[in-house]
């Protein structure tokens, strides 16, 4: 009678164990592609502190080198979500591919200096952008954000932008080319601007995004719009993790973040103290998106589209 017993209490236990696997889905896989600058220091917290997990997202990530690889990226398939500046899904939804804006990211600097500048060798004689023409610049990849925001300020400065030989150095390998005497100026950002000028032997002649529109969004993460249909629900899971994440790092002490920042930039600590961090958002500011469209169809990048439409409203 006592085996009976047991053995009807183990298949029991065996039966609820079974019941309660079957009532918790397999986590949801998730490959996101995202560009190497701490703005996206959030997925590292999301993953450490368990945010990812609490909403059952099982969540890899491969580092890119530019925004518009992102794009490639989630388009072709090889990632669901992708983490990028603005202005490459704008682009790319006003030439006609269903990308969406899924969760804000961080805005730029309100007051210099910003966490991305035009740098220049500290010993030459530029100063503005009037020194800029005839000159040998990277912005970055060509129809890139940083390439029509630096096109834009030039313009605004009465500088003709056609003057300068733009060519596509990707930002590790700026402050080589800029010391190797290859290019007169680049726009770098962090944390590679400030090895820049921690060397000594650079300095900052602008920061476009603060004189172009000041306060404006710079990265998000998006996903195609199709795929946001087929999985809304994963998508919300992936938008709350990853926006608890972000007001974690938000509410964080400058030490505690900047040991975040670290391990996903693999800057060491010393360098992270003295970066200039973008201000972590959760929720986009559409005007400074719609004036980036406006700019990205000024420079002929992009048809104009309501911008409304792009942004996904769980």
């Amino acid at each position: 009678m006592v085996r009976m017993i047991l053995k009807l209490a183990l298949a029991a236990a065996l039966l609820s164990t079974a019941a309660a696997s079957a009532q918790t889905p397999a986590p949801a896989k998730l490959r996101l592609a995202i560009i190497p600058i701490a703005n996206y220091t959030p997925v590292v917290v999301a993953r450490d502190k368990g945010f990812f997990k609490d909403e059952n997202l099982d969540v890899s990530w491969t580092t890119v080198a530019q925004g518009a690889v992102v794009i490639e990226a989630v388009y072709g398939g090889s990632a669901e979500i992708g983490g990028s500046s603005i202005f490459e899904p704008m682009v790319a939804r006003g030439n006609g591919l269903d990308i969406s804006f899924i969760a804000a990211s961080a805005h730029i600097r309100s007051n210099p200096p910003d966490n991305s500048g035009v740098v220049v060798r500290g010993n030459d004689s530029i100063q503005g952008a009037k020194d800029l023409a005839g000159k040998k610049v990277s912005a970055g990849l060509i129809n890139g954000v940083n390439y029509a925001h630096m096109r834009e300020w030039m313009q605004r400065k009465g500088v003709d932008p056609n003057s300068v030989q733009f060519l596509e150095i990707p930002f590790p390998q700026m402050a080589d080319a800029l010391f190797q005497n290859r290019l007169d100026a680049v726009w770098n950002v962090e944390p590679f601007l400030t090895f820049m000028l921690k060397s000594g032997n650079a300095r900052v002649i602008a920061y476009p995004y603060q004189e172009n529109i000041p306060g404006m969004d710079i990265s998000c993460y998006l996903a195609k719009e199709s795929w946001v249909k087929a999985n809304p629900d994963v998508a919300r899971r992936f938008k709350r993790a990853i926006d608890r994440a972000t007001t974690y790092l938000i509410n964080a002490s400058k030490e505690e973040r900047d040991d975040f920042v670290a391990k996903y930039s693999g800057a060491k600590p010393e360098v992270v103290a003295a970066m200039n961090l973008p201000e972590y958002a959760t929720e986009f500011n559409v005007p400074s998106l719609k004036a980036n469209l406006d700019i990205a169809v000024r420079q002929k990048l992009a048809k104009p589209f309501d911008l409304d439409t792009m942004i996904w409203k769980p």
